[in-house]
């Protein structure tokens, strides 16, 4: 007959004991990792300082307007939309809802509508969308050695706005700061929210004409718009 093993009782109740033990350290294990994801997501959250946000992106120009043409026949009109659809990807990413007045080369009225009604057409879908701000986009032209860059705001608002784009534009441009300027273009004196219109740089200037056409030199302009922005709400 074989001999039966006997435990302790003292072995038993410890083994027990372990055994809760470990259980009790792996829920603490599972808790923790999903306390870190909870964490996490709450960081993903508040790194989108532009949540709730609605903000009118309007290239300049588009359609039968061509806007300023460069000496080596460089359209403002592909400029500004090109400059648009990146910054609407960062607006995008920010967390803000964006509206943009045009997507294609098109007229944002009619084509062929007049100027007024045009620039009017663009007013309209900013105000009707009550959003929070209303950027124009721009190339500037004067003469041919004309340089850098400006940010307008309409003149006896708030130019807080103007001025932090201006400053994150120049920061990422590296072109000659003109500042942030009073004007009474008719999209900025006619809108019901801040209201800025940026001129990145001269397309006029054949070496600034040149950058205006790099993708990579556009991915710039829009990122010192989305940083002014940023810092606008933020601050």
């Amino acid at each position: 007959m074989k001999r039966q093993l006997r435990l302790p009782l003292t072995f038993i109740a410890l083994l027990v004991l372990g055994m809760i033990l470990t259980s009790m350290t792996a829920s603490a294990a599972a808790y923790g990792f999903q306390s870190q994801k909870i964490d996490a997501i709450r960081e993903y959250q508040n790194k989108k300082p532009l949540k709730n946000k609605v903000i009118v992106v309007d290239p300049g120009h588009g359609g039968s307007d061509a806007g300023a043409i460069g000496p080596n026949n460089v359209a403002e009109k592909n400029v500004t939309l090109a400059i648009a659809r990146d910054l609407r990807e960062l607006l995008s990413a920010g967390g803000a809802t964006v509206i943009m007045t045009r997507t294609s080369d098109r007229d944002v009225a009619i084509d062929g509508s007049s100027d007024i009604d045009e620039l009017q057409a663009r007013v309209d879908i900013a105000n009707q969308a009550n959003a929070d701000l209303f950027v124009s986009i721009h190339t500037d032209a004067f003469a041919e050695h004309g340089t850098g860059t400006t940010t307008y705001f309409c003149p006896g608002s708030n130019s807080d706005l103007a001025r932090f784009v201006q400053d994150n534009m120049v920061s990422q441009l590296k072109l000659y700061d003109r500042g942030s300027q009073p004007s009474d273009f008719y999209v900025l004196k006619n809108t019901n929210m801040p209201a800025i219109l940026t001129e990145a740089a001269f397309i006029s200037n054949p070496k600034e004409e040149k950058l205006l056409i790099n993708r990579d030199f556009n991915k710039k302009v829009a990122m010192g718009i989305y940083n002014g922005i940023k810092q606008y709400f933020i601050q």
